[in-house]
């Protein structure tokens, strides 16, 4: 007796047949992106933010080992070269930011309303105040700060040290509800408090800049660093502490522009663009100019040499990635800033100090590097 089979539906039929052609599709797709990989034979760069490039299409092994370690690096070729790859990755990191606000990357935390923070570097033990320094690196601090401020003063230069705040210090009240806040010092708070029982040049941008953002929006929500409204306040602070006039600027000077991917959405696999106020152009005396340029094997700048025709005096300048922001504004100000992208040891600030005879020297610091104080050489303080 034959067995009658049930008829499958046409809503069922219609699912089927769908999504054997969805699958059909993908996999045609993903092997369609493969040979074209094989054909052409490079590696090229993975997507933004994963810092690494793709892997290469192994060649015919010739060797025991060669033939080892061949299915592991072929396996890798095809993990990275999958024609659907890139949309993948792109629709897996859009929905579990939306539906989960889970990030693929354990750097970057999702804040409320869109913002991100950067995770890495103990940045989130800073937020929490789980972080302090100890005796011995405040005694270094304050040692190695005191001899450069009675280096310069020797001289009759202007000095001042000036902590850039990592964004959770200024915006913390988008930072994810889950991560609690001790009542601990933070490194911040002890080096100020340092500072000021000891009569050294360290500005506090802080309350500026918490005054300012009911004002204008300061920090970038998809990067790490301030944009150029924040860099303003911190300029201003910066001519006030050194009794210095500030150029004549106001709200007007700035423009709403795109900016992006920022380094965090970028790390984050978020490919948008924000609107951040950008200082225009115009609004400056004098347009700054690099005349000289230093830079690393990976293209960026060591020692750069910015000019401003109009300006005068020279402006040795200390910074890390936050002071990018603030050249425009020092260089109009001071005519010719040498901007240094390093941390220095007392020693090798002295000898540029010595090397460059500049009026005013500024040396700028990101908050969550205030963990490691300027390294200390005995001849340092005897370099004049």
């Amino acid at each position: 007796m034959a067995i009658s089979r049930p008829a499958h539906s046409l809503p069922v039929r219609i699912y089927s047949y769908g999504l054997a052609g969805l699958l059909t599709l993908a996999s045609v797709a993903g092997m369609a992106g493969i040979l074209m990989s094989m054909t052409v034979q490079e590696d090229g760069a993975a997507l933004r933010g994963e810092n690494r490039r793709l892997g290469a299409l192994p060649a015919i092994p010739h060797t025991a080992e060669e033939w080892n370690s061949f299915p592991r690096r072929f396996e890798a070729f095809v993990n990275d070269h999958f024609g659907l790859r890139t949309a993948l990755v792109r629709t897996h990191t859009d929905i579990s930011t939306a539906l989960l606000n889970r990030l693929p990357t354990d750097q970057v935390v999702a804040g409320k309303d869109g913002w991100l923070f950067y995770a890495g570097e103990g940045a989130l033990g800073l937020f929490q105040r789980a972080v302090s320094l100890d005796l011995d690196r405040l005694d270094a601090w304050r040692d190695q700060l005191s001899q450069r401020a009675t280096a310069l003063s020797a001289r009759g230069v202007p000095y001042a040290f000036v902590i850039a705040p990592d964004k959770h210090t200024i915006y913390g009240e988008n930072m994810p509800g889950y991560l609690r806040q001790g009542r601990n010092p933070s490194p911040h708070d002890q080096l100020v408090a340092t500072a000021t029982a000891h009569g050294l040049p360290v500005v506090d941008l802080r309350p500026d800049l918490t005054a300012a953002k009911t004002d204008a929006r300061l920090y970038m929500r998809d990067d790490t660093h301030w944009n150029e409204r924040g860099a303003d306040v911190a300029y201003r602070t910066l001519m006030q502490h050194l009794g210095l006039q500030p150029l004549t600027l106001d709200a007007d000077s700035f423009a709403m522009r795109p900016n992006g991917p920022g380094d965090l959405a970028s790390m984050a696999l978020i490919d948008r663009l924000e609107d951040v106020p950008s200082l225009r152009p115009e609004a400056l005396p004098c347009v700054a100019k690099e005349v000289e340029r230093v830079a690393d094997q990976y293209g960026r700048a060591v020692i750069s040499r910015t000019r401003c025709d109009g300006a005068t005096g020279k402006l040795l300048f200390f910074r890390d990635s936050f002071g990018d922001a603030l050249l425009p504004f020092l260089t109009a100000s001071f005519g010719e800033v040498v901007a240094v992208a390093d941390a220095p040891s007392t020693q090798d600030f002295l000898h540029m100090v010595k090397t460059e005879l500049p009026d005013v020297v500024i040396e700028e610091r990101v908050e969550r590097h205030l963990r490691f104080p300027p390294r200390a050489i005995k001849a340092a303080a005897t370099d004049e």
